[in-house]
């Protein structure tokens, strides 16, 4: 039996097309007529017409109405169908009263049958929460769940609306799936810092999962470097990035004549064991896809890496210019197979956002950033949030999985703001965003197979 017809039963009414159940409450099934309206009236008493009744036009009883406008919902989506506006004003309406459980059933048929916009997903599942059913409306949500429509038509997508994420993170947490919660609320928070009770929801769900909060910015995360604070033979020329473990500068290489990026490290030697490692790393997984580290110096804390003239990913989306990232293919792919290289390397990256992908042109994008980088299956440490996947959160070990719910944001980011600017052809790249951020069984399972869903 199919998740849709377990959750029609639940309502405990029959969508058009099924066999209507008898009710043992003796509550009118949909499209019967109520009880009052076939029944005579008590004791014998007959109504009598008023005498200008045959004068006047017939007209349906309110009621009626309210069965035409839902029944109406069954057509949703279809373009002969109520609109998106419509639909939300008759669920609005039917809330609390005795339709509404025919309503959702009406709207659920529909889902089996076509694509429905989000907002009237979002009110369909926010009406089945409130009925109890908070498994029944992440279905809805969720949209994984819904069967293909007829004639092949894709199936629905998880929403990715603020409300949808909002309420899709509620209903985790209520379900006691606390790493999901929060991993909804934080792509929330990415988007939309300020979005109502976002910022005390992460708080709270966190401070419950047990995670640390962040450490309190020491004096040195401040401190700006002047161009002779420490000894290299590079002179600063001014900062251009700054994160948890350091900030970076442009800076030029007096000897070569070259510039570079000079990330410091905010311990000033005290994260002697950290640098060695970054640079490392970055150094064993040299080639495409993956940033150039010139000269690094453990003592006094500091990495030399190659200039990126075009900055990030993230700075690109600040500075207004998303459109530089259409066609998504272009920069997506490559990562992809970056992503793919350092998996069969063994590691994983676990840093996987915005800013961590360099742009040496839009074509050629290059991941940087290797201070979280570990083998796969070691104990994972730290990350940033609303990039940081909900399995890793739950204290999963390192996995490559974690990688693709990074680059699934990253497309999301873009994406986000693509469609605002009315770019089309996207939607295969949000149905890939949304399969890196759902659930873990249903992801790609590593760069590789990453690769392969990107082309």
């Amino acid at each position: 039996m199919s998740l849709w017809r377990r959750l029609k039963e639940r309502l405990g009414v029959a969508a058009p097309g099924d066999t209507a159940p008898a009710d043992p409450d003796g509550a009118a099934q949909p499209g019967a007529p109520e009880a009052d309206e076939r029944a005579e009236p008590a004791r014998g008493a007959r109504r009598s017409a008023p005498p200008d009744a045959e004068a006047r036009p017939a007209r349906k009883p309110a009621r009626n109405e309210s069965v035409d406008e839902i029944a109406r919902l069954r057509s949703a989506g279809a373009r002969d169908g109520p609109s998106t506006d419509e639909v939300i004003a008759a669920l609005r309406r039917a809330r609390g009263t005795l339709r509404e459980a025919e309503a959702v059933a009406h709207l659920v048929a529909a889902m089996e049958e076509r694509v429905l916009p989000d907002p009237i997903r979002v009110a369909c599942a926010d009406l089945l929460a409130a009925r109890g059913d908070e498994q029944g409306a992440l279905s809805v949500l969720e949209g994984a769940s819904a069967p293909r429509a007829a004639g092949g038509a894709a199936r629905a997508q998880p929403v990715s609306s603020t409300e949808g994420l909002v309420l899709a993170a509620d209903l985790y947490a209520s379900l006691g799936q606390l790493p999901r919660a929060i991993g909804a609320i934080e792509r929330v928070l990415v988007r939309e810092i300020g979005a109502p009770g976002a910022r005390e929801r992460h708080q709270r769900w966190r401070a419950a999962l047990g995670a640390e909060r962040p450490a309190a910015a020491r004096v040195d995360d401040v401190t700006i470097v002047a161009p002779s604070a420490v000894k290299t033979p590079f002179r600063l020329l001014r900062e251009v990035a700054r994160g948890g473990g350091g900030a970076v500068y442009e800076a030029e290489d007096e000897v070569l004549g070259r510039r570079v990026g000079f990330k410091v490290y905010h311990g000033r030697g005290g994260d002697r064991a950290h640098v060695t490692r970054e640079a490392r790393l970055a150094s064993a997984l040299a080639g495409p896809g993956v940033v150039r580290v010139f000269d690094a110096d453990p003592d006094e804390g500091w990495i030399a890496l190659e200039w990126v003239a075009r900055g990030s990913v993230r700075d690109v989306l600040r500075a207004g210019d998303a459109a530089a990232l259409a066609p998504v293919a272009r920069w997506a792919r490559p990562l992809a197979r970056a992503l793919a290289r350092i998996h069969e390397r063994g590691y994983v990256h676990a840093d996987v956002k915005p800013a961590n992908v360099l742009l040496r042109s839009l074509g050629e994008p290059v991941l940087t950033d290797f201070g979280l980088a570990r083998l796969r299956g070691a104990p994972s440490a730290g990350g940033s949030p609303g990039y940081v996947s909900p399995e890793r959160l739950a204290g999963r070990p390192s996995d490559p999985r974690d990688d693709v719910y990074g680059y699934g944001r990253v497309l999301e980011d873009v994406l986000v703001r693509l469609e605002a600017l009315g770019v089309e052809g996207l939607a295969a790249w949000k149905e890939l965003s949304l399969r890196c951020l759902g659930p873990d069984d249903e992801r790609p399972a590593d760069g590789a197979a990453l690769v392969r869903a990107a082309c």
